[in-house]
């Protein structure tokens, strides 16, 4: 006879950011633990609010499923010693299995007799189950950070202060953290009795919760619609704070507040950002940008709205004026006679003061315009350099001290304010784009070329000093960083040799922090390294195989707009029938070239020469090749990596022809000296596009993953 269960981990509130996780796992877990301990049910459902972490579970067995299954152990001849008692061996596998030794059998295999184990389980009381599972799943549960609260130092997001754990109308016994399971459930003001688990949710909404946070969800999205009709504006829902209110009540109430006019002279930025992330307010928009008005959420039931309007609004009041007090005083001096400040702000102990990190941006800045100046590539060298050198400079406002997640916009704020052209002012208000995977890149060239030299410097001066992320930690979110500046390269299409640009940052990094060369070298490997792992995980999500974003590693990071082409070159000419079996005769090719160099082979250096090759096959591939490599050449010089290799493909009648007829490693040294040569240049020539060695079968190229967290 089934029945249905319900678990509640009744705890202190919750920071919204950790539910979804949380019940995510919840659900993983109790479906995993459920499906190990073959106890049947027919569906389940997590709920959640700031307050509690619940599974409801219908139509579970009173038992678990029955398990016959037989275990082959050691030969038979262990299951008795000479004196016919039983061997430690037979005896060990017996336990192990938990049955006793004379129950042990035997059975005949094509390599002998081995002792069996019959072994039959008629299953477990659910209730049995769900007292030995339930801890351990409790305790499994992992938070962003966790607290210790009471002598057993049992770990969780925050102290729990009840448990319900029913299966039927039976309580299953439970203590954790000081805690006895039972049937109360508890609300904002009462608390409530439940006989049966089928009663949870319908007697939490008795005392006004709505555990299920895609019905929270639903309620709130048809209240905040209702609420801003009478406003005549539009919610602002940017940023997430929709899903953020759902995670921080359990009973959703909007309330419409308003603010004063004056208040919409302060800056669109700092308005938004004291409603939606100190107060967690929704701003309205009206046609002309944001209105005197808001819609804040309270959690309970919707009486005495006006005291709460009013103290929504009076805690908003104070705010907005200590915000224009800060930025009143900001104002008083100019973006460029706020760096002497940077002086006093400390970047990092081993790496100086914001002033050292802004005099290396501006410096690597000058070096990356340098660059594309001399590649005929459009970018103001005095903006770019105007941008690096002000970017900073908004830390030392009392506005970004108030509001840290304000730096950079405030800046391009500033410059408005100081009359400095609008491309600066852009460029430092989008200093720090990307924010996201896939959040906007700076607009300007001025400002991606500033945006990319802070990005490569935080990179080579955090790897100098041991920063470098873990597998399970990136504190200093260099990987976001690095991912913002392979994004700035690869869409602005710059072409820029990033490992000449690491090099170059982490000489400005050693001026305050001295290396020794081989520490250099290292950390320019392990830089190098990363960078173009950050880059296989972007090629990757453009649906590259392994196998081809590995066949453009040498170089790639070199001028990556051209890897990013010379990959969709081998994605799209991979589909001829000949380019697979090209591939396998380079690897052959390139193969014969490694053996020959670690033999200390002579490899001729002027090149093949055709008069000295003797075989019809040798000297076909030589005139083919002769024709083809001038057409590739041309290709390559204009950045046409398909139709180079569409040409290399053309090659494959040649080469196949070569390695049937001609013996690479003849006794003749003259003749073997030429033939390497003839495979060297060949080689030398698809390199260029690609390393086609690495270029697997069908099968293998989609099997293996990009390993992308280093």
């Amino acid at each position: 006879m089934s029945k249905d269960f319900i678990l509640e981990i009744g705890t202190e509130p919750l920071p919204a950011r950790f539910l979804a996780p949380v019940l995510e796992q919840l659900s993983a877990k109790m479906r995993a633990v459920l499906r190990e301990n073959r106890l049947a049910y027919e569906k389940a459902q997590v709920l959640g609010t700031p307050r509690r972490l619940a599974v409801i579970l219908t139509g579970v067995a009173d038992r678990s499923a029955a398990l016959s299954r037989e275990v082959q152990g050691p030969p038979a001849r262990l299951l008795k010693d000479e004196s016919g008692g039983f061997t430690p061996q037979a005896e060990g596998f017996a336990r192990k299995q938990g049955i006793k030794p004379e129950d042990l059998a035997t059975v005949s295999t094509p390599k002998g007799e081995f002792l069996l184990a019959r072994i039959h389980d008629p299953g477990e009381a659910a209730s049995k189950i769900f007292a030995r599972i339930l801890p351990e799943l409790i305790t499994s549960l992992e938070f962003a950070k966790s607290l210790e609260w009471e002598p057993t130092r049992l770990r969780f997001g925050r102290p729990i202060r009840s448990l319900v754990a029913l299966y039927g109308k039976s309580v299953i016994p439970l203590k954790l953290a000081g805690v006895r399971s039972g049937r109360t459930i508890f609300g904002p003001q009462r608390s409530a009795l439940i006989k049966e688990a089928g009663e949870y949710a319908g007697k939490l909404k008795n005392l006004l919760v709505l555990a299920d946070p895609e019905e929270r969800r639903q309620v709130l999205t048809r209240l905040l619609e209702t609420a801003v009709k009478q406003t005549g504006g539009k919610l602002d829902q940017e940023g997430g704070l929709l899903e953020e209110t759902v995670f921080m009540t359990e009973h959703p109430v909007p309330v419409v507040g308003h603010f004063r006019l004056e208040f919409l002279a302060l800056p669109a930025p700092l308005l938004k950002m004291v409603l939606k992330k100190q107060l967690k307010f929704f701003p309205l928009l009206g046609p002309g940008g944001l209105l005197p008005s808001f819609v804040g959420v309270r959690d309970g039931v919707s009486e005495g709205q006006a005291q709460v309007r009013e103290g929504y609004e009076r805690v908003l009041t104070a705010r907005l004026s200590d915000a224009a007090f800060f930025l009143e005083r900001d104002r008083k001096t100019s973006l460029q006679s706020k760096l002497p400040l940077l002086k006093r702000v400390t970047y990092q102990n081993k790496l100086g003061s914001m002033a050292d990190k802004a005099g290396r941006v501006e410096a690597l800045t000058g070096r990356i315009v340098g660059r594309l100046t001399a590649a005929d590539f459009p970018v103001n060298e005095d903006s770019a350099g105007r941008i690096a050198a002000l970017a900073y400079a908004d830390l030392v406002c009392e506005t970004v001290k108030e509001f840290p997640e304000l730096q950079g916009l405030m800046a391009g704020w500033y410059a408005r304010q100081d009359g400095l052209d609008e491309r600066i002012a852009l460029g430092l208000e989008e200093f720090y784009f990307p924010v996201g995977p896939r959040s906007p890149i700076p607009t300007t060239i001025e400002g991606a070329v500033a945006s990319l030299a802070a990005k490569i410097d935080s990179l080579a001066a955090h790897f100098a000093v041991g920063n470098a992320p873990t597998s399970s930690a990136d504190p200093f979110a260099l990987r976001r960083q690095a991912l913002g500046a392979l994004r700035i390269v690869l869409e602005k299409q710059l072409p820029l040799d990033m490992e000449e640009m690491l090099s170059a940052a982490l000489a400005g990094v050693r001026e305050s922090l001295p290396l020794s060369p081989e520490d250099e070298k290292r950390i320019l490997a392990d830089l190098s390294d990363f960078l173009w792992g950050r880059a296989e995980g972007l090629f990757a999500e453009k649906d590259f195989s392994a196998d081809e974003i590995r066949s453009v590693r040498e170089g790639g990071l070199r001028h990556l707009p051209n890897a990013f082409r010379r990959l969709s070159a081998i994605h799209s000419v991979r589909r001829d029938p000949d380019f697979e079996p090209l591939a396998a005769v380079f690897k052959r090719a390139a193969n014969i070239l490694k053996q020959a160099v670690a033999k200390k082979e002579v490899i001729a250096q002027d090149g093949p020469q055709r008069s000295v090759l003797t075989e019809p096959a040798e000297i076909e591939l030589f005139d083919c090749l002769e024709h083809v490599s001038g057409s590739v050449e041309q290709h390559l010089a204009e950045a046409r990596f398909e139709e180079g290799l569409k040409e290399v493909v053309t090659l494959k009648p040649k080469l196949d022809a070569f390695f049937d007829k001609v013996m690479v490693m003849a006794e003749d040294r003259n003749l073997r000296a030429q033939r390497l040569a003839l495979l060297s240049r060949l080689v030398r020539l698809i390199t260029r596009i690609a390393d086609l060695s690495e270029i697997q079968g069908p099968e293998k190229s989609s099997a293996q993953p990009v390993i992308v967290n280093r």
